[in-house]
């Protein structure tokens, strides 16, 4: 069952009461770090508890463009707002198989440093009314999530 979430542009984001801003800096160029947020078939090897990605937009993937991405207790459906290779990739879940959430915007800056790249990954978020109950303890466990992702994604892009 989906539980369809209130959409949110980019702008919108930056006002939403709650989120997570994580950063690295990752020896690769920003291009090969765009395209592993971007390509499904690597998304298992770095971001924690993936099961399965599925387009549902045909290619040329870019704004607009709409995915689902499977981990293990949830499925989000994705909405690109933002997609510009090696610099920013962006978007809004519009929808979700457990209530957990009432808007949410996952956005990815990339910038040159030195011989590398600097990720800013912010996700911000509105919880549902049921989420608010049990908010403290899932604000540490998708945390965690956010972190351990990014961390696996540095290891990934510096493997080369």
């Amino acid at each position: 069952m989906w539980f369809e979430l209130r959409r949110m542009s980019l702008e919108e984001a930056a006002r939403a009461p709650f989120g997570f801003d994580n950063r690295a800096e990752i020896l690769a160029p920003p291009e090969r770090v765009f395209d592993l947020f971007a390509d499904a078939s690597r998304m298992g090897s770095w971001l924690q508890d993936f099961r399965a990605c599925r387009w549902t937009s045909p290619e040329p993937h870019g704004v607009g463009s709409e995915r689902e991405v499977e981990l293990a207790v949830f499925t989000v459906r994705e909405r690109f707002l933002a997609w510009d290779r090696g610099q920013r990739i962006s978007f809004s879940i519009d929808a979700i198989t457990l209530p957990l959430l009432a808007a949410a915007v996952e956005d990815v800056q990339l910038a040159p440093a030195g011989s590398g790249t600097e990720v800013r990954w912010r996700v911000h978020y509105v919880p549902s009314l049921a989420m608010r109950l049990i908010h403290p303890l899932a604000r540490v466990v998708f945390g965690r999530l956010f972190r351990s992702s990014l961390a696996a994604m540095k290891r990934l892009a510096e493997q080369g």
